[in-house]
Order: C-alpha cells, then sequence, then structure tokens
C-alpha cells in the first residue's frame, strides 16, 4: 500500500492537543453553536506547474522541466457544520493583476504582497472585514486558526463578534481537521466532567 508521508505530523505533540481538546475545544462547543465555529488556513496555489509523472509509449522519449515557483496564497474558511464558506482570501504578488482589468466585482477577497504570502497585516485585515460581516448579520462566531506567526495574537482586542482561538504549536495536522472524532472526545469528556 503507498501512502503519503507527512512530515508535520510526525512533530506532534499529543499531550498539548489532548489539553487543547479538553480545555478550550469543549469551551468553544459549549458557548457556540456549530454553525458559528469556523476554521480558516491558508494553502500555497501553484499555478504554472507542469505534470511530474505522464504517460507515454515504451520506446517514446520524454522531457521534464524545471517546476515553476510562481504561486498565490488562498486562505479559505467555513463552519463546523459544513453549510457555510467563508469568502476565499486570495494573495498575490500585484497590486493590479491585468487578469482583472475590466472586472466589475470578485468572487473572492484579493490582497498582494511581494512574495503572495500571508501576513500579519493581511491576516488582520480580513480578521477586521469579517468581524464587520458578523455585525451586521448580528452573530457571534467563534474563529480557529493555527498557530502561525502571521495570525496576530492579540487580535481579539480589535474585534467585536469574532473571537479567535488558536491551536497549540506542532498540533495543527491532528487538531485542524475538526472531524467527528475529535467532537466524540470532547463531547464524552464534557459528559463525564458534568
Amino acid at each position: 500500500m503507498a501512502k503519503v508521508i507527512s512530515g508535520e505530523s510526525k512533530d506532534v505533540d499529543v499531550n498539548n492537543g489532548e489539553n487543547w481538546i479538553k480545555e478550550i475545544l469543549s469551551k468553544i462547543l459549549k458557548d457556540y453553536k456549530p454553525e458559528n465555529i469556523f476554521n480558516a488556513d491558508e494553502t500555497p496555489l501553484f499555478f504554472q506547474c507542469v505534470p511530474q509523472k505522464t504517460l507515454t509509449f515504451k520506446k517514446e522519449k520524454y522531457f521534464g522541466g524545471k517546476q515553476s515557483k510562481a504561486r498565490l496564497t488562498v486562505m479559505l474558511g467555513a463552519n463546523m457544520s459544513g453549510h457555510q464558506k467563508l469568502k476565499p482570501l486570495v494573495i498575490g504578488r500585484s497590486k493590479n493583476p491585468r487578469c482583472f482589468k475590466g472586472a466589475k466585482s470578485l468572487e473572492v477577497d484579493y490582497d498582494f504582497n511581494k512574495k503572495s504570502w500571508m501576513t500579519s497585516e493581511i491576516c488582520e485585515k480580513w480578521d477586521q472585514k469579517l468581524d464587520k460581516c458578523m455585525i451586521a448579520q448580528c452573530r457571534k462566531i467563534a474563529l480557529v486558526f493555527d498557530n502561525c506567526p502571521a495570525h496576530p495574537k492579540e487580535i481579539n482586542q480589535k474585534l467585536k463578534n469574532v473571537t479567535v482561538f488558536y491551536l497549540p504549536p506542532n498540533t495543527t495536522s491532528k487538531l485542524q481537521p475538526m472531524d467527528q472524532g475529535v467532537i466524540k472526545k470532547v463531547s464524552k469528556y464534557t459528559i463525564a466532567r458534568e
């Protein structure tokens, strides 16, 4: 059986993750309905890569090429029930990309910087925009982020209807997918505690 090796999961601090589940996640689940608990994270999008594998005939020659490092960063978010997706944030290198010329509206939020990476300034701006949206909807939500340095730690002081929670360091690969296993663990812990 072929398996993909994930380098991040090797470094997971299991005790730290268990403590976060018992203390923080159980509080989030108690204080917020699943439709008001959101998780967001960014991922790179390498859009000019050539395939790493190909099909050929037996004696046919094939040639590879150097992989492009051109990328965008895309932040995606959704609520715990899976019924609401947040408007994606795309981070590029250009202030005014040519492909946007003549576009009246976009289905994504767009920001930029030299390396097209997430920065604390971009993340803070995005958090505040989400907060304004939740204020307009008269809705209070929890937002779970991983422990990336680009996610500003003091942001809660600037937000009214969004409360940001952070996963502990080195636990993202195990905790971020808020699957039913994690939820059942928390439910058992909460019931046992009461």
